[in-house]
């Protein structure tokens, strides 16, 4: 239902307005009244409606300085303002803040309807637009967060269809050029924030302005964008040490299949990436912040507390399941870790 909000300093034509607007058949509710400008300033800013119907000219405050406080105070809603023939210059200039309609004095019944009628369905239709836009917000969010970790893992092939699966949506959904060309630059500035700020790309350049280019069409801007991808896997290969980081990708993936094993090292997992056992701890604590022994350790215990979680695996079973040859060691090393033991931990389960 629409909230509205009546500004009249004239008691009559106010109760008047009230009972014409809350009797419609439009589902409009009148959540306040004011007397004047500022008295109706105050209540839209306590109440925020989605309609105002305002006079133009009042004590204290007239109502293009209200429309004008209204909208700089950040609420949005529609107007429609009230005026005599002698205020027409006043509802002209009233026209130029976006205000939905003007009426002139005295209200006529039917004028009040059909304004109504115009006013709410530019309400249903924000509705709509703005659900759209809500879920392209969740699209957006949880896109461009992939799209990042696909760049940064220099995984073009990934990258590149997930910028196209974003054209390929915009133009299904029906949306217009103008519209591609805001979301496009909202999706692209969103990875490279992921890019810059929460993954350490500090070498890719990013001009917001580029990507909209007005007077370009659709498809070039589609081709802008993918231009745009394409550098920045560029600069991530050639800013980043791209074999190293592929070596650790391999050696954590390794760990991961391997965990089980209780004579994996670092030595046999540098034979399998052809590095040396000392080139391969540098690099892997430079990448993952940590040790290989370290790394391997807690893949054990993050394995371990989910068997723990488990009912129907007993406890002095795990050690084996997960590279350890007694359960001492293996309770020990948990502790260590969580601050709890095993056996604690099974106990809050």
């Amino acid at each position: 239902m629409m909230r509205a909000v009546i500004i009249e300093d004239e008691a009559l034509i106010r109760k008047s307005l009230n009972k014409l607007v809350s009797e419609s058949s439009f589902g409009i509710d009148v959540v306040g009244e004011g007397s004047n400008g500022v008295e109706g300033l105050q209540l839209a800013e306590r109440v925020f409606p989605d309609l105002i119907i305002t006079d133009i000219k009042m004590p204290l405050m007239n109502g293009l300085e209200v429309i004008k406080n209204v909208k700089s105070s950040g609420i949005h809603c529609q107007f429609i303002i009230l005026s005599g023939y002698g205020d027409f210059s006043f509802a002209q200039e009233a026209i130029h803040y976006g205000v939905s309609d003007y009426l002139l004095k005295p209200i006529r019944p039917e004028q009040l309807m059909q304004t109504l009628h115009k006013v709410k369905m530019e309400f249903e239709k924000r509705q709509v637009d703005w659900s759209e836009y809500s879920e392209w917000l969740i699209y957006c969010s949880e896109e461009t967060k992939r799209m990042a970790q696909y760049i940064w893992d220099v995984n073009e092939t990934e990258a590149i269809q997930s910028i196209d699966c974003f054209n390929r949506k915009w133009i299904d959904s029906g949306g217009v050029n103008s519209q591609y060309k805001v979301r496009s630059m909202e999706f692209l500035s969103r990875i490279y924030s992921y890019l810059h700020n929460d993954l350490g790309a500090k070498k890719l350049d990013y001009d917001k302005k580029e990507t909209i280019l007005w007077e370009k069409s659709m498809a070039e801007v589609q081709v802008l964008n993918k231009q745009l991808i394409h550098g920045w896997l560029q600069t991530i290969r050639e800013t980043r040490n791209y074999s190293a980081h592929m070596s650790v990708k391999q050696v954590t993936t390794f760990i991961e299949d391997h965990y089980k094993n209780n004579e994996l090292s670092l030595q046999m997992v540098a034979d399998h990436v052809n590095l040396t056992a000392p080139y391969l701890s540098q690099i892997f604590k430079q990448s993952i912040g940590i040790s290989f022994s370290q790394y391997l350790i807690e893949t054990r215990m993050e394995k371990a507390k989910q068997l723990l979680s488990d009912p129907h695996c007993k406890a002095y079973e795990i050690p084996e399941h997960i590279g350890y040859t007694d359960y001492p060691h293996f309770s020990k090393t948990f502790k260590k870790l969580y601050g709890i033991s095993p056996r604690e931990f099974r106990s809050t389960k």
